[in-house]
């Protein structure tokens, strides 16, 4: 029989009326400056956004959030966000969002016929051939979130298509308990 030692969890949800929301979130965005990082294979305003959009899309993902919360069993803040665009021939190298917490990608302008969701490496070797795993997320349309451990390795083909694909990514921290019994205080 099957004993597992660990698991690698992740978290799919679709957001509810999601034309309304994605008007409000490109509206946001669109307010922004967009640089080119080193290497220049994208863009984001992940430098320059001072996470004036941050409370907004808090407010706006509060019902995932807090599926999400209650299926981890652990309260989680979100702390930074920011847009990384793929316009033809972008894409974005294997990264992570560091050692702590979970982080999210929500995909804003997504076009499944000519557009790859976000590519995972698996954080272990696959033992019945030493290989490296790799999956991409399935089943992304726009308004997916997908939430998934800070650590994991992930990328972005290049974009083949003269669609722009857009994504709103998200760190969540921990709150820790003690914390927790502090924000019950205030």
């Amino acid at each position: 029989m099957k004993a597992p030692l660990f698991k690698f969890l992740s978290y799919k949800y679709d957001l509810e009326d999601w034309e309304f929301k994605k008007r409000g979130l490109l509206k946001r965005v669109n307010e922004g400056k967009f640089t080119r990082p080193v290497p220049k294979t994208h863009e984001s305003d992940r430098r320059d956004n001072n996470k004036r959009y941050l409370h907004y899309l808090n407010e706006l993902l509060t019902p995932e959030i807090t599926e999400f919360c209650e299926e981890v069993d652990m309260m989680f803040r979100m702390v930074d966000c920011w847009t990384v665009r793929y316009n033809r021939g972008d894409y974005q190298h294997a990264h992570n969002h560091g050692s702590i917490g979970f982080s999210g990608i929500l995909y804003l302008e997504f076009d499944p016929s000519v557009h790859q969701s976000t590519c995972f490496i698996s954080p272990w070797q696959e033992p019945r051939y030493d290989g490296t795993s790799i999956r991409f997320v399935e089943d992304v349309k726009e308004g997916s979130l997908f939430i998934f451990p800070s650590y994991c390795l992930h990328y972005n083909v290049a974009n083949e298509s003269n669609k722009t694909r857009t994504v709103l990514s998200f760190n969540l921290d921990p709150i820790l308990p003690a914390q927790q019994a502090i924000n019950k205080d205030e």
